[in-house]
């Protein structure tokens, strides 16, 4: 299993700029993984800007709007690329810094790209999430590498992060295994895992039992405590986000999974639930 040794911080700066505290989380995130943290941050461009609002309505001062806009969007730039660059400085693992010019938000195409050639992508996820709903999907499911979501709102974790106490979301499933295969650098770190499946939300065969994950977690030496329980009525992901609250998870491991239908993805249950909300920083993998 390689380890993470070449990440990617994407950072977004309008219409509201990713909190500083997701920052330090990340740095925090490179540093348990021994490896090195670059950041991508999106700037607004005048010229793309006005472009996109070329027949803007009369109504509004579109050339004021896009001053303001583009100043914003500057200067939280700025700030953002100050502190990641101390904070990854200051704790041995900083990489580089890159710049976006864009007409609007982060471009999904840039960060794809860029996360096509590293080991992890880490995404901050706003409490907005709409606008940016399908790019944090196509970061996750286009890439061909695993991503963290970090909960970019009120909640978002503060330092110290830990890799304490891991839960696996198991479902049998391909993306399930994925995840497994991704994450074992960061399960091999952890001083807990607990191997989680929900009997009830997918039609699980019954045969079907936890044993075999045990066994091949031992073998890569991780000892995991398997949890096989029933949904008990609830929405999937509310019985996630009740047990990593209850245990004091500090990372969820779980596949994404969804279909896609043309360029569209619809995701499954608990992909949805937890993509759109991250209740603590997520890896997720497909």
């Amino acid at each position: 299993m390689s380890e993470f040794r070449d990440i990617l911080l994407a950072l977004n700066t309008y219409p509201d700029a990713t909190p500083e505290p997701v920052i330090d989380c990340a740095v925090n995130f490179a540093c348990l993984c021994g490896g090195k943290i670059s950041a991508l941050v999106s700037i607004l461009d005048r010229k793309k800007l006005a472009r996109a609002y070329s027949h803007g309505s009369w109504l509004l001062d579109i050339p004021a709007l896009i001053d303001e806009a583009v100043n914003a969007s500057g200067q939280n730039g700025r700030r953002l690329m100050e502190r990641f660059e101390k904070e990854a400085r200051q704790r041995g693992v900083f990489q580089d810094e890159q710049y976006e010019r864009s007409a609007f938000f982060l471009s999904a195409e840039h960060v794809i790209e860029s996360a096509k050639t590293r080991d992890l992508v880490l995404a901050p996820v706003p409490d907005s999430f709409g606008l940016d709903e399908l790019e944090i999907e196509d970061l996750v499911f286009q890439t061909g590498r695993p991503a963290i979501l970090i909960p970019a709102y009120d909640r978002a974790p503060r330092l110290p992060v830990s890799l304490d106490r891991i839960a696996v979301a198991w479902d049998f499933s391909r993306a399930a295994s994925r995840a497994l295969a991704d994450a074992m650098p960061l399960l091999k770190k952890a001083k807990k895992v607990s191997v989680l499946t929900f009997r009830g939300e997918k039609d699980i065969p019954a045969h079907l039992s936890l044993k075999e994950v045990d066994r091949h977690l031992q073998m890569h030496g991780v000892t995991a405590e398997m949890e096989d329980a029933g949904i008990d009525g609830r929405a999937i992901g509310d019985a996630i986000r009740e047990y990593v609250s209850r245990h004091k998870t500090d990372l969820l491991v779980m596949g994404a999974f969804g279909h896609s239908r043309l360029r569209e993805f619809i995701l499954g249950g608990a992909s949805r639930a937890i993509m759109t909300k991250p209740p603590l920083p997520v890896f997720m993998s497909h």
